[in-house]
């Protein structure tokens, strides 16, 4: 599944390189300045930005404003940790050899990034380096000097989970509080994709959007809305994004750039967690499809081959998403019908034929494993059959067929070949930033505000 199977990260251990991003190109020598790294257009376009916060009143719109800019790196480099710490080094020399009539600006931006850096050492060098700037007489920007003497630490507040009884999606929302004001952070975490931090999205309306939570659980069927402890937000949300970061080219949705930086320095916030999540037990796929087979939901399926390649494709698309392989779920059949199978899956009139019914099998012999109620079976049944409908279309779209007619690692039903989805655990090396990056992060502005889809 080239295009669709997520690809992992190489351990840090190894070289990392990039053929196409690279901060400076070939590498400055040693005895040029890290200011002259960003350049002079860049840097005249962020500081510029930056001087329209010195006197914004609230601090999230500067938090907002900076994680803009880095996630306009991390987009760029896919994600390449070391890309934002060289970015942020440069950052900061840049401010502090900004003449006087910008340094309030410099100062601005320093104050941000120190908040929402990603490393620690990021932090404080920001940090050093705002201080320095602040001694020589340059006023605080007013966001970040508290009124009446309120507190300007954020603290959290309450936490939530709203999701779906097959385990697809989930969402986390976090409430926040810094003196007299407080935000929400909502995380949506999808399993379908191997359990990414799919969307972020921050709203100063608490109530409001848990009450829409509240409403979206009266309206759905088979979802649930629990509070969830602090710590525990915390950790799943760490994992979330430490999967997302693990990957090359997640499938997230356009605002988690954007947001990631600032969802990051949210979860710092939230109390530490001295449990873990204790990962699902190693599987052996054979096993799994001799135990379908063997099951009575299968008992009527008139061709046991057949039933046994298709239960292995959903295997291995589970594997390959780093999903728990006989979960099932309305996410999981449109992942399998309307991307995996048109874009990897050689069909024949018998493998279209018996597909139906193995489906319908796998979800009753799948749900009875998740412990789902009739009514959530059935429900998934019904929804099977709608997504059938939208499948011979899908099938046939010009692009899968192109894409399933050259991949190498299509699959092959009409043959007697065993069937597997190589996972692509390895990526050529790649080497440090480059212009793209100066490109991408001239474009950040302020962010939208979008729901998680």
């Amino acid at each position: 599944m080239s295009q669709r199977t997520p690809k992992r990260r190489p351990p840090a251990s190894r070289p990392r390189s990039s053929s196409h991003l690279s901060l400076a190109t070939p590498p400055p020598p040693e005895t040029t300045h890290p200011a002259d790294a960003l350049p002079e257009n860049l840097v005249r376009l962020l500081f510029r930005q930056a001087a329209g916060l010195v006197d914004e009143d609230d601090p999230i719109q500067a938090e907002l404003w900076c994680s803009d800019v880095l996630g306009a790196v991390w987009a760029a480099t896919d994600g390449d940790p070391a890309a934002e710490e060289t970015f942020a080094d440069a950052w900061i020399a840049a401010a502090e050899a900004l003449d006087d009539p910008d340094r309030p600006a410099a100062l601005t931006a320093l104050t941000a990034l120190s908040r929402i850096a990603g490393s620690a050492s990021a932090r404080r060098a920001a940090t050093v380096a705002a201080d320095r700037i602040a001694a020589t007489g340059v006023p605080r920007p007013r966001w970040a000097v508290p009124a009446d003497g309120a507190a300007d630490d954020v603290s959290a507040g309450e936490c939530w989970r709203y999701g779906d009884v097959f385990g697809d999606q989930e969402t986390v929302l976090c409430a926040f509080r810094r003196g007299s004001s407080e935000h929400a952070m909502l995380v949506l975490i999808d399993h379908t994709l191997g359990g990414i931090a799919k969307d972020v999205f921050f709203t100063e309306a608490v109530a409001s959007s848990l009450a829409d939570l509240q409403y979206e659980l009266a309206s759905t069927p088979f979802a649930f809305l629990e509070p969830i402890e602090p710590a525990a937000a915390r950790r799943r949300l760490q994992q979330a994004f430490a999967i997302t970061d693990g990957l090359v080219e997640p499938r997230v949705n356009e605002e988690l750039a954007p947001h990631r930086a600032l969802a990051l320095a949210r979860i710092r916030q939230l109390p530490p967690s001295i449990g873990s999540i204790v990962p699902e037990p190693a599987v052996e796929p054979e096993a799994l499809v001799e135990e379908f087979l063997a099951a009575p939901e299968a008992a009527d399926l008139p061709d046991a081959e057949l039933a046994a390649r298709w239960a292995g494709l959903l295997i291995d698309r589970a594997l390959a998403h780093a999903d728990t392989p006989a979960r099932v779920g309305p996410g999981v059949l449109d992942e399998l019908l309307l991307v995996d199978v048109p874009e990897h899956a050689v069909l024949d009139a018998a493998a279209k034929s018996a597909m139906p019914g193995v489906l319908a099998a796998w979800i009753r012999w799948a749900g009875r494993r998740q412990s789902l109620s009739e009514p959530a079976v059935a429900w998934l049944e019904n929804a099977l059959d709608e997504m059938l409908d939208e499948f011979s279309e899908a099938y046939r779209d010009p692009g899968a067929v192109a894409h399933r007619n050259t991949c190498p690692d299509a699959v092959d039903l009409r043959s007697l070949r065993p069937m597997w989805l190589p996972i692509d655990l390895t990526r050529s090396t790649r080497t440090p930033i480059s212009p793209s990056v100066l490109r991408a992060t001239s474009g950040a502005s302020k962010v939208g505000r979008a729901r998680p889809k």
